[in-house]
């Protein structure tokens, strides 16, 4: 009887083995990418904590909360800032994990 070629499940094709070429040149996109996401994440929590200043001075106690009423759509760009800081830090996470999962499927 004939060998039988294995199912390819998935429509998963085989891998192959990394050259030590393309095995840099991927390491190298990676770490691209991974800085460029991680810069994205640190401004956005500059920008979620000078937000989170910015509401400081209208609660209770300080000089401007008599002004509350008008402060409260800091609170809401405060908000949306934190929103965003949360996606970009998930794109960390997911760019990072990306990586680890493709260097272990090549490794094998």
């Amino acid at each position: 009887m004939a060998d039988k070629p294995t199912p390819i499940m998935f429509n998963a094709e085989p891998i192959e083995p990394w050259t030590e070429e393309e095995r840099l040149e991927f390491e190298e996109d990676v770490r691209q990418e991974l800085q460029r996401t991680i810069r994205s994440a640190a401004w956005a929590g500059l920008a979620l904590l000078l937000a989170c200043l910015c509401i400081v001075p209208f609660l209770a106690g300080h000089a401007w909360n008599r002004y509350w009423i008008w402060a409260r759509y800091l609170l809401y760009v405060a908000l949306a800032i934190f929103l965003n800081f949360g996606m970009k830090v998930g794109f960390v996470y997911s760019s990072w994990q990306s990586a680890r999962e493709t260097r272990r499927e090549y490794e094998r």
